[in-house]
């Protein structure tokens, strides 16, 4: 016969097991190599409605960050085929995700930085593997990759023509 302290173990385990299985999913798999994007989970700011075109704004800053960071060259070398990689190496995809930006609150990324920092991540069932950090800087105008073997950042090329619909919106 099942005692009452049995019971009240099931009890409490079904609510932290029920919890768990509807919070833990990993990314979803993706049939080509495109990047999905992951941002963290956080609460939403009140605001007030004055405060929609900024918030508007400062999320326009983050696409044109992002943007600038997946069409440079570089970006596009590492992640071609990657998807495909990761697939045959038991994973479920690949994404990027913001680290640290000027507007973080905005922008969901976790911590603040002057600069937008980036990292390119592949999704496995059991953990999510860094692969590479990036960082814009506004004010340099610049794109680079984090080289952890020298702790330097490099210059990297990208589309220069980004700059102007950053400048024009964000500055």
């Amino acid at each position: 016969m099942v005692n009452m302290k049995t019971i009240g173990i099931i009890v409490m385990a079904i609510p932290v097991l029920l919890v768990y299985a509807c919070t833990n999913h990993p990314g979803k798999k993706t049939a080509n190599d495109s990047a999905m994007v992951h941002e963290p989970m956080t609460q939403t700011p009140v605001t007030k409605r004055s405060d929609k075109i900024e918030r508007n704004e400062f999320k326009v800053c983050d696409s044109i960050a992002k943007e600038i960071l997946t069409t440079s060259p570089r970006f596009k070398k590492i992640t071609k085929g990657l998807g495909k990689a990761v697939i045959k190496n038991g994973g479920l995809s690949f994404g990027i995700r913001m680290e640290g930006s000027p507007n973080f609150v905005q922008d969901k990324s976790w911590k603040y930085s002057k600069t937008y920092d980036f990292t390119l991540y592949e999704i496995y069932a059991d953990r999510e593997l860094n692969t590479a950090r990036f960082t814009f800087n506004p004010d340099k105008k610049q794109l680079y990759e984090y080289d952890e073997v020298f702790n330097q950042l490099k210059p990297i090329e990208f589309d220069r023509s980004l700059l102007i619909a950053y400048d024009a919106i964000c500055k």
